[in-house]
C-alpha cells in the first residue's frame, strides 16, 4: 500500500529548499567540492548542496546516514546483520562510483565481496562526524575536476579547523561534548582544543562512541534464517584528528595533519545458526551450526603534509599536498558446530595509498570578462589486497586448510596497484552582464597492475589476471545567467570517467563446496557518461530556491551477470553490460514567513533504465520528499520534519540460481512517511542542550536502498526495518 502520494500542493509546497538547516544567511555558506575552490552555495548550480555543521549538530547525526537522511536523491545502503552501512548512492549510482574526499584527498574505496547483500565487506562509514565542519555534495558526473571513480557524484568531507575554536588572530578554544541516543544505545563524546600564536597553531579532537546493535521493528527472535530482531551487537570507535599550523610569513602556511579513526564491532550472528540435517547433494550428515561469532574492526591512518601561498607573482592561491593514507579492515568470524568441529576465519582488506595534489589559482581580467583560472594536478598509487585465510578444526583436535571445496589461504582478487595521473583545468569566465561561462577539461591515465601469488592461484588456478590500462579527457562547460533580479538559471553539460577497479576487473574464484565461480574479463573496459542538467535558483530576502532537471546516460556499465553453467559450477562474470540511462528532477525551497520563522521543503525523483533490456536500475531511490517547519531564537528552537517516500518501483524480479527457472517477484518498500522533532536550549552562555524524537508515530517502513535484491517471500523481511520511535541528546560546552 502506498503510504505517500504526491499531490499538486505538496509539489508546489517542495519546490526546492536550501541545504537542509543551513544558517539564515544562505549567501554566506561556501560549497568547495564543486568547484575545487571557494564559492558561495547561491551562486553553484543546484545540483550541489552543503550540509553544514550546524546541521549535523541539530539532526543530532550519528552517521553517514543520518547526516544525508534529510538529502534527497541521497541514500546510504546498509546490512543491519551484521555488516553496517555500505556508502552512498547519489541519483541511483552507488559503490565506487561516487568518489569521497576528505580535506580534497581521495578515501579508500569500499569491497562488496562480489554481492554482499547492501552491505559492504568493507564499508565506507569511516569518518568521525565530529570532526567536520562541512560535508559538500555534488550530484552527477563530476570527473572533470576530479576523475575517475567521480562518475556518479563526489562526497567532500570538510574537517575542523583552528580557526573555527579560535576565530581572533591569537589566544585559545575549545569545547567539551556528550551525547546519547536509544536507537543504538549508544554514548560517547568529543574533547577539542585549539591555540593560536603568531606564527603557530595547532588543533585536536578526540572522540569516543560506544554502542549496540540498532533497533527494529522485528520481533521474531528465534535463532535462523527466519530471525528478524537484531543480532546481538557491541562496538566501539575512537578517533583522532590533529592539525599543527606554521605561518613563516603573512603569505605562506604549512600544516600537518594526522587523522587516526579505529572500530571494532562483536557480532553474535544468530540469523546464521542452522540445524543439524542431511545434504541432498552428496548425502552426507550436516552438523548444526549452533554459535557463529563475528570480531570485524576498520583502520583508517592518514598523514597530510600541505603548504599554500596566497599573493605569490601570478598566483593569487598555490598548495601543494602530500599525503599517506591506510586502510585495514577485518572481517573474522568462530562457528562452531554440533559435531565438535569449528572454523575460524580470518579474513582481511586492505588498501594503502600514497599521492600528490596541486591546484593553482589564478585571477585576471581578458577577452571582456573576469577570469578564475584554476589547474592542477592529481597524483595517487594504491595497492590493493584481500587475503584470506580459513581453518577447520576437527572434534579431535586436527586442522585443515581447504575447507567447503576452497583451499586457504586464498585471495579472491590479486593483489593490485593502480597508479593515476591527473591533470586539470578550469576557467570561470564572469562577464559584465553577469553571464558566467565555466568550461573545465581534465585528462586521465590510469594503470591497475597486478601481483599474483599462490594464495591467489588457490581461490583461481587458471591462467594469470590481466593488467588493466585506460586513459580519457573529460570535458564539462557550465553556464549561468542571471535574469529579473532575483533569478539564476544554469545549463551543465558533463562527462564521467571510471575505470574497472581492482575488484571488478579481476574478481576470480571457485566456491565448488557452494557450486558457483566468478571468472575474470580480460576484455572490461572503462565506464563513461554523457549528462545534461538544466537548473534554476531564485533568491529574495524572505525566500530562496532551486530546481533542477538532469539526464546521464553510462556507456559501458560494469555489472555482475550469469553465464550459465560451465564445468559443472554456476559462473558469473563482470561485463560491460552497454548503456544505462538516469533523468530525474530535484527541487528545494525555504520560506522566512516570519522573524524566527522558516518553512523548508525538497522533493527528488529519478528514473533508470538498462537500455540493454529495458529493465529498471534497482538502485534508484523511489519518489523521496521533505517538510520542515523551524523556529529560532537566541536562547532555544526546534524543529519538525516530515521525510516521505513512495512506495519503491524501481524492482525487477529476482534471478533463480537454477539456470532457466522463473525469477521470484522482489520485495517492493512501501511507502511511509515519518515525523522527527528536534531542538535546542541554551541554558547559560557557552552551552547548548540538544534533544530530539525520531520517528514520532513509531511507524514501520524499511528503506528501499537496505532491501534491494530481496524477493517478496523473504521471511526475514522484518530484519531490515527502521528503528521506531527513538530518542538522541547531547549537551556541547565551548570555551
Amino acid at each position: 500500500m502506498v503510504l505517500f502520494r504526491v499531490t499538486p500542493l505538496m509539489l508546489s509546497l517542495a519546490a526546492a529548499w536550501p541545504a537542509f538547516a543551513e544558517e539564515a544567511a544562505t549567501m554566506e555558506t561556501v560549497q568547495v567540492t564543486a568547484h575545487r575552490s571557494s564559492k558561495p552555495l547561491a551562486e553553484t548550480a543546484p545540483n550541489a548542496s552543503v550540509i553544514s555543521r550546524h546541521k549535523l549538530d541539530d539532526q543530532l547525526s550519528r552517521d553517514i546516514a543520518d547526516a544525508v537522511k534529510y538529502e534527497p536523491g541521497v541514500e546510504v545502503a546498509s546490512d543491519p546483520a551484521r555488516r553496517g552501512n555500505a556508502g552512498y548512492t547519489i541519483r541511483g549510482i552507488d559503490g565506487n562510483r561516487i568518489l569521497m574526499l576528505v580535506d580534497g584527498i581521495r578515501l579508500p574505496e569500499s569491497y562488496s565481496g562480489g554481492g554482499n547483500g547492501n552491505g559492504a565487506i568493507s564499508g565506507r562509514d569511516y569518518i568521525e562526524l565530529e570532526t567536520l565542519r562541512a560535508i559538500d555534495i555534488v550530484k552527477g558526473p563530476s570527473s572533470s575536476l576530479y576523475g575517475s571513480d567521480a562518475i556518479g557524484g563526489v562526497v567532500g568531507y570538510r574537517t575542523k579547523t583552528v580557526d573555527d575554536f579560535v576565530p581572533e588572530e591569537q589566544g585559545a578554544g575549545g569545547s567539551v561534548k556528550g551525547f546519547a541516543g536509544n536507537a543504538d544505545n549508544s554514548w560517547g563524546g568529543t574533547v577539542s582544543a585549539a591555540a593560536k600564536g603568531e606564527r603557530a597553531d595547532a588543533m585536536v579532537i578526540y572522540t569516543h562512541r560506544n554502542g549496540h546493535e540498532t533497533d527494529n521493528q522485528g520481533n521474531n527472535d528465534s535463532s535462523g534464517a527466519t530471525r528478524t530482531a537484531p543480532n546481538p551487537q557491541s562496538w566501539h570507535s575512537d578517533n583522532v584528528l590533529a592539525k599543527f599550523g606554521f605561518h613563516p610569513d603573512a603569505r605562506q602556511r604549512l600544516e600537518l595533519t594526522l587523522e587516526s579513526y579505529r572500530r571494532d564491532t562483536d557480532s553474535n550472528l544468530l540469523n546464521s545458526l542452522y540445524p543439524g540435517s542431511i545434504d541432498r547433494r552428496s548425502g552426507r550428515a550436516k552438523p548444526a551450526l549452533q554459535a557463529n561469532q563475528a570480531q570485524d574492526s576498520t583502520r583508517r591512518d592518514r598523514v597530510t603534509l600541505g603548504w599554500q601561498g596566497k599573493q605569490l607573482g601570478a598566483f593569487d592561491s598555490l598548495s601543494l599536498r602530500v599525503y599517506q593514507q591506510n586502510l585495514r579492515n577485518q572481517d573474522n568470524s568462530s562457528e562452531f558446530y554440533g559435531d565438535g568441529s569449528r572454523i575460524q576465519s580470518d579474513y582481511s582488506f586492505k588498501q594503502d595509498s600514497a599521492g600528490l595534489l596541486l591546484d593553482a589559482e589564478q585571477r585576471f581580467q581578458a577577452l571582456g570578462a573576469e577570469h578564475q583560472l584554476l589547474w592542477g594536478s592529481d597524483i595517487s598509487r594504491t595497492e590493493t589486497s584481500r587475503p584470506r585465510v580459513k581453518t577447520q578444526y576437527g572434534a579431535n583436535g586436527g586442522a585443515s586448510n581447504v575447507v567447503g571445496g576452497e583451499t586457504f589461504p586464498n585471495k579472491t582478487f590479486p593483489d593490485s596497484t593502480s597508479k593515476r595521473i591527473g591533470l586539470f583545468v578550469q576557467d570561470e569566465m564572469k562577464f559584465a552582464n553577469g553571464v558566467t561561462a565555466s568550461p573545465s577539461l581534465r585528462w586521465d591515465q590510469y594503470r591497475m597492475d597486478t601481483q599474483p601469488d599462490q594464495a591467489y592461484a588457490n581461490a583461481n588456478p587458471v591462467g594469470q589476471p590481466p593488467s588493466f590500462k585506460d586513459s580519457a579527457f573529460s570535458p564539462k562547460l557550465g553556464l549561468s545567467l542571471p535574469f529579473a533580479g532575483h533569478y539564476t538559471g544554469f545549463v551543465q553539460f558533463n562527462s564521467g570517467f571510471r575505470a574497472p577497479p581492482f575488484d571488478d576487473a579481476n574478481m576470480a574464484f571457485a566456491n565448488r563446496g557452494h557450486g558457483y565461480q566468478i571468472i575474470a574479463n580480460p576484455d572490461l573496459k572503462s565506464e563513461t557518461s554523457r549528462g545534461v542538467e538544466l537548473g534554476l535558483k531564485g533568491q529574495w530576502d524572505d525566500f530562496d530556491f532551486g530546481v533542477t532537471v538532469y539526464q546521464n546516460r553510462y556507456r559501458d556499465f560494469i555489472e555482475q551477470v550469469s553465464l550459465g553453467m560451465r564445468q559443472g559450477l554456476l559462473t558469473y562474470q563482470y561485463q560491460n553490460i552497454g548503456r544505462v540511462d538516469i533523468k530525474g528532477a530535484e527541487a528545494r525551497a525555504a520560506w522566512r514567513f516570519a522573524p524566527g520563522w522558516r518553512a523548508m521543503a525538497a522533493v527528488a525523483y529519478a528514473d533508470g533504465r538498462n537500455l540493454q533490456d529495458d529493465s529498471k536500475v534497482a538502485s534508484v531511490a523511489p519518489l523521496t520528499g521533505v517538510l520542515g517547519l523551524r523556529y529560532d531564537q537566541a536562547a532555544f528552537g526546534g524543529e519538525a520534519t516530515l521525510h516521505a517516500a513512495q512506495g519503491n518501483r524501481n524492482v525487477n524480479p529476482i534471478a533463480s540460481m537454477r539456470p532457466g527457472a522463473p525469477g521470484s517477484p522482489a520485495f517492493a518498500a512501501p511507502g511511509y512517511a515519518t515525523l522527527d522533532l528536534t531542538a535546542y536550549w541554551k541554558p547559560v552562555k557557552n552551552t547548548v542542550v540538544r534533544a530530539g524524537v525520531f520517528n514520532l508515530f513509531d511507524r514501520k517502513y524499511w528503506k528501499a536502498a537496505d532491501v534491494r535484491g530481496m524477493t517478496a517471500s523473504d521471511p526475514a523481511l522484518d530484519r531490515y526495518t527502521q528503528p521506531g520511535r527513538n530518542v538522541s541528546a547531547s549537551v556541547e560546552y565551548t570555551f
